[in-house]
């Protein structure tokens, strides 16, 4: 007995710690879930919180449309390797840490192309410590390709500016 109060004990102190962490995907209502397209997100996740640009480049097309705010259109993963891989390699070099976190409000997934709108939340560490945090809306086209993989086709974000403290 004293075995099982103590396992119920420990599953309920992990579910809460786990409860505290942002989930790297969160589905809206109506949005059903996609095998193939939520690993993306997972993969892009993993990549973010162990800095492994390679990692993040594959999870992109041959021929992909990268759009960063402020900047021309991004073609082929080549170059959005060197995008990431100098952005991952700035904050390495700051000793920090990133953790991003994707909301998807609109899905609509057919045989081998789809897409999601959404929202990310991107949070910067210093030694353990969150130092910054903000959030951007984006949409995503994902096709399936001949592998059988999902990846990124079109990939477009922008911030989304804080909401301002309501005056009482």
């Amino acid at each position: 007995m004293k075995r099982s109060a103590l396992a119920l004990a420990l599953v309920f102190c992990a579910s809460l710690v786990a409860y505290g962490q942002q989930p790297e995907l969160s589905l809206d209502a109506g949005v059903k879930p996609h095998a193939g397209i939520d690993a993306i997100y997972r993969d892009f996740s993993d990549a973010y919180r162990t800095l492994n640009f390679e990692k993040v480049a594959r999870l992109y097309t041959e021929s992909a449309a990268y759009l960063v705010p402020g900047q021309n259109v991004m073609t082929g993963r080549e170059t959005i390797h060197e995008s990431f891989r100098g952005f991952f390699q700035l904050v390495k070099s700051e000793g920090r840490n990133m953790a991003i976190s994707f909301r998807i409000l609109q899905r609509k997934a057919g045989k081998d192309l789809a897409y999601d709108v959404g929202i990310y939340t991107l949070r910067i560490f210093r030694d353990g410590k969150e130092v910054s945090s903000g959030q951007g809306k984006f949409v995503v086209v994902a096709v399936e390709e001949k592998d059988a993989k999902w990846r990124f086709q079109v990939d477009g974000y922008s911030d989304v500016k804080p909401s301002k403290p309501s005056a009482n």
